[in-house]
């Protein structure tokens, strides 16, 4: 059975989804104020192998991903570049998603804007007002309405602070219209210039960064939903907040299993802007291929800290290069296989389905990418050994179980080697030509074949089942 450590109890725990086969999955989404950079892109494909791996086992995920639109880093970019904000920000996610789908990273079947939930979040701020829960402050823009921390006893549970510990987070002095200093705004009275408001009982205004996703997972997903994900970085204060005000809200538990993917560091510093290490994703894959990309963030644990490094991103492109290698055997012995049966197939098969139950076995265990990963490692070799000599329906059977496994981490190739077409036959005739003058010892011929070919683009390898040649 599949087991998660939960940020909530800081355990790991049974997955058992509240309402089986469906698992109701929410993960915070980008607040689009510039592109996406490498650490989204860590973090969505930390996500995109979870929601592969349950499908794997047979369930199926309902994903919502927020798109934080109103905020005040999106107000600010918009204004320097003379846009209509809510414009500016679909402008840049759209930029972002489509770097998503070319790392392969499946979409959520729902994108919610807060700008498209401004009703809810009136409804539930009046919920928490009229349960005691919040209150209207006054400052010199208007009226905003503020979460009382005090007012909720289980505030910290999520990060495991106590209250003295949350407030060395805060400013010490009260901002003019809370009570509290560590009391968060649930809607922000409208400043001159920001461009974007709207009506509500406090006048004109806009929300608080953390209602929304309160209000959204509630609206697409239910009071209270299997899976709750984002970056470590947003265990506090986004998701305790979140947490507190729906609890307060809703009277129900809010998420069963809260799931944080770990921190992305360029050597060892978190990325910044400010700190010129900032990778977008867009420049990350002009350099790297996006398989490549994939098995680099699958090789650390998605709990895990992970550091930027050209070193294991090359490694990880060697990596996809056997995979490609692997399918290019699999495909010759495919054209040139034996019918016969032999005992050693049903042992290959053995060995391969060990391999699978490896793969399920680390996955299971709090989705351990980097042992399942060793397992596809493993089924590759096996596959090469025995492509040399396969039985056809057996090696059709080893390479639906390798795809089977591969597809959750979705780092093959994007084509499998291709084909020559009506070249084909001529790169034939050329192998047999390459053979014939190594067996009279003419490598000087044998050479200029192989070097001719590899100016057209075609590699020759001399694998166990004979020389077969391949596209680079």
């Amino acid at each position: 059975m599949l087991q998660v450590t939960n940020t909530l109890t800081g355990k790991k725990e049974p997955f058992v989804p509240l309402h089986a086969p469906e698992v109701r999955m929410y993960v915070c989404g980008l607040t689009p104020y510039e592109e996406a950079h490498i650490g989204h892109a860590r973090a969505y494909v930390a996500y995109d192998v979870m929601k592969r791996y349950l499908e794997h086992r047979g369930l199926r995920v309902k994903h919502v991903q927020n798109i934080t639109d109103v905020d005040d880093r999106i107000l600010a970019r918009a204004h320097e570049r003379g846009e209509e904000p809510l414009k500016y920000a679909q402008r840049i996610h759209d930029l972002s998603t489509q770097a998503f789908a070319k790392l392969r990273i499946k979409p959520p079947q729902a994108y919610p804007k807060v700008s498209e939930h401004i009703a809810g979040i009136v409804e539930m701020t009046q919920t928490l007002i009229r349960k005691g829960h919040a209150y209207v402050g006054q400052d010199e823009h208007g009226q905003s309405v503020y979460f009382s921390v005090e007012s909720d006893p289980d505030y910290g549970k999520l990060s495991h602070l106590n209250r003295d510990e949350l407030l060395q987070g805060v400013r010490k002095d009260v901002a003019e219209g809370k009570r509290h200093p560590a009391d968060f705004a649930l809607w922000k009275a409208t400043k001159p210039g920001e461009g974007v408001s709207w009506d509500s009982p406090w006048g004109r205004g806009r929300p608080g960064w953390h209602i929304e996703c309160s209000v959204m997972a509630k609206a697409l997903l239910g009071e209270t939903i299997d899976v709750h994900g984002g970056g470590w970085d947003l265990i506090f204060p986004h998701h305790e907040n979140e947490l507190a005000q729906s609890e307060s809200a809703n009277g129900k538990p809010f998420v069963k299993y809260w799931l944080h993917v770990g921190f992305l560091t360029v050597e060892g510093v978190k990325m910044s802007k400010s700190l010129g290490n900032f990778t977008t994703l867009n420049a990350a894959l002009a350099e790297w291929k996006p398989e490549a990309l994939r098995l680099w963030f699958a090789g650390t644990h998605y709990r895990s800290p992970i550091d930027y490094s050209l070193a294991a991103l090359g490694q990880a492109d060697k990596t996809i290069e056997r995979f490609t290698n692997m399918l290019a055997n699999a495909r010759h012995a495919q054209a040139q296989t034996r019918k016969d049966e032999r005992p050693e197939d049903a042992a290959f098969l053995r060995a391969l389905e060990s391999r699978v139950k490896a793969f399920e076995a680390a996955m299971d265990d709090d989705l351990n990418t980097p042992v399942a990963l060793a397992a596809l490692f493993d089924m590759t070799s096996d596959l090469n050994k025995y492509a040399g000599d396969a039985h056809g329906p057996t090696l059709e059977k080893g390479l639906a179980m390798f795809h089977q496994v591969a597809a959750v981490f979705d780092v093959l190739p994007d084509e499998a080697p291709a084909a020559a077409g009506d070249a084909a036959p001529l790169l034939d005739l050329l192998l047999e030509l390459r053979q014939e003058a190594r067996k009279r010892k003419d490598f000087a011929q044998s050479d200029r074949i192989r070097d001719r070919l590899a100016e057209l683009g075609y590699v020759i390898e001399d694998a166990a089942g004979g020389p077969r040649w391949r596209k680079k």
